[in-house]
């Protein structure tokens, strides 16, 4: 007697559960999307109260009895900034609804770390053979070269304040050592609380 064909199907067969695989697909998808995003979580209060620590340290170095500290003076100014772009990211990102873990934003510091750690390597080296204003055109060069790279992919206004601390710092090479402390606190004084007012009007926070 003939075998009849079993009606259950062959494992090989049998459907994929639609449930398999989806949650790897959907990661897949919303970190492609994620990639591709604007980096909007620049913080406005965050540079204004970078500028007036830029303006601080440059009234401080004026001062004629603490004119030879001006390196700690801005390493402290450059401590105080970074802390508190850090906290008013933060605060902004937590805001929208956002992670500062997420590819975009971890794009947007790996993309000006580097120009930092390059700044900081030339201040060591070079220190004790170049000029003052040497070294404050770098400071300017080094962290406008940053602010471009991250205005690629974030708020257009980034990349013009990036440009313009390009700009500032190619004067300050050839600028007396005098203008230095003008021109630092032009730089990151000035251009900050600019930058600061522009994102906390136009995007916010």
């Amino acid at each position: 007697m003939p075998t009849q064909p079993s009606s259950r199907p062959h494992s090989d067969d049998a459907p994929t559960p639609i449930g398999s695989g989806a949650a790897k697909n959907l990661r897949y998808i919303r970190d492609t999307i994620d990639a591709t995003r604007t980096f909007t979580t620049v913080p406005g209060k965050g540079c204004m109260v970078m500028g007036l620590a830029g303006l601080t340290a440059a009234g401080l170095e004026s001062v004629p009895a603490l004119s030879d500290l001006w390196l700690p003076i801005w390493l402290t100014a450059a401590v105080v900034s970074c802390t508190a772009a850090l906290f008013f990211m933060e605060r902004k990102a937590r805001t929208q609804g956002l992670s500062l873990r997420r590819s975009v934003a971890w794009r947007f510091f790996l993309t000006l770390i580097p120009a930092f750690v390059v700044g900081a390597i030339l201040t060591a080296a070079l220190l004790q053979i170049v000029g003052r204003e040497v070294i404050a055109a770098i400071w300017l060069l080094m962290y406008g070269v940053g602010l471009a790279a991250c205005g690629t992919f974030s708020i257009p206004i980034v990349l013009i304040a990036g440009l313009a601390f390009i700009g500032l710092g190619t004067v300050t090479l050839a600028a007396p050592v005098a203008w230095a402390p003008p021109l630092l606190a032009l730089g990151f004084g000035g251009i900050h609380l600019i930058l600061g007012a522009i994102i906390a009007r136009d995007h916010g926070g």
